[in-house]
């Protein structure tokens, strides 16, 4: 399905019972070694299945052009990501105004995929925006419908206006969102947010509470009496999932900051499943079994990004971020 006048695009895949079971992954990053090590897991708890990835695919990690070999490798369908239109438009700005005008992290990912620019250029291109298909659970459960309607996208959706109303934007980057008007909550508006700008204010309100960082290490999440800074015009921000509540199952990425995360109906099913656990971070690559429930990780071999320098270590050991 494909809504050209939002460049929306969504793709349909056969229902639970026409095809393998579904494996969806969360944010890869560039963490081919991880992902390989993730798939290969999984297939000792099912031998067969579809390799779904949820985007970002390629940045802020160590080995983009491995990441890609593994996707033709495993066969696997993948839907765009921040990162991977964030990638995409880098490859335009790069031909027209060089690469100095790019961040250094995206200088980086631009040199490790310089012979595959093309052919990356095209794959990102093409990605949808999310997936549609049912999920037939694997046994029976009591309270569960024989069969439910299933969403996987990057970020997010609009749940009062539904997927396809949801805007490009949101679908790639949503994480908060707030009422437009809190008196008579007619719309949803998208609260800008980036987990490194998040994660350093954090560390920051550490080391202004006496409790300085040990040097060389990452930022750490804060105690649970610190308050984060909350710009006042966005104070009444949520999470988009908190209004979700079915009957569609939403699977998603790209909120490394809360983790994997499952929400349920009062039955037990699940509602809502994320998968970014941050991977490139030094925490973990999650995978999901829709039709089983069930989730898979595999831990980072060692932290491949620097939130304080904004870069990607490339080589050696690097301190695991404790979030």
């Amino acid at each position: 399905m494909q809504d050209t006048a939002r460049n929306i695009v969504i793709k349909e895949l056969p229902t639970s019972a026409d095809r393998l079971p579904l494996f969806i992954v969360g944010d890869v990053h560039g963490c081919a070694r991880e992902l390989r090590e993730l798939v290969l897991k999984a297939r000792q708890r099912v031998s067969q299945f579809q390799l779904v990835l949820v985007g970002d695919l390629f940045t802020k990690g160590p080995d983009p052009v491995g990441v890609f070999d593994l996707i033709h490798e495993f066969d696997a369908i993948c839907i765009k990501g921040n990162h991977d239109w964030a990638l995409w438009a880098a490859m335009v700005q790069a031909q027209r105004r060089g690469l100095q005008s790019l961040p250094e992290h995206t200088q980086q990912t631009l040199h490790l995929v310089r012979h595959h620019k093309r052919a990356l250029f095209d794959f990102v291109n093409g990605l949808p925006h999310a997936l549609k298909t049912s999920v037939k659970p694997a046994r029976e459960r009591k309270g569960w419908e024989q069969e439910y309607p299933m969403i996987v996208v990057h970020a997010g959706i609009d749940p009062v206006a539904g997927v396809m109303a949801t805007p490009e934007r949101m679908l790639l980057t949503a994480r908060y969102v707030r009422w437009d008007d809190p008196n008579t909550r007619g719309k949803l508006l998208l609260v800008p947010s980036g987990y490194r700008a998040e994660m350093l204010a954090e560390a920051e309100q550490k080391q202004q509470l006496g409790r300085p960082l040990p040097k060389g290490s990452a930022p750490e999440m804060p105690p649970p009496h610190v308050t984060p800074r909350v710009r006042p015009e966005v104070a009444d921000k949520f999470r988009w999932h908190e209004l979700h509540t079915g009957p569609d199952l939403i699977v998603f990425g790209h909120d490394a900051k809360q983790g994997l995360f499952r929400k349920t109906l009062s039955s037990g099913r699940p509602i809502c499943v994320g998968l970014d656990t941050g991977c490139t971070y030094g925490r973990q690559l999650t995978g999901y079994f829709p039709e089983l429930d069930d989730a898979i990780q595999v831990d980072a071999k060692r932290s491949y990004f620097d939130l304080t320098k904004n870069v990607i270590v490339l080589k050696g050991p690097s301190p695991r971020m404790a979030v």
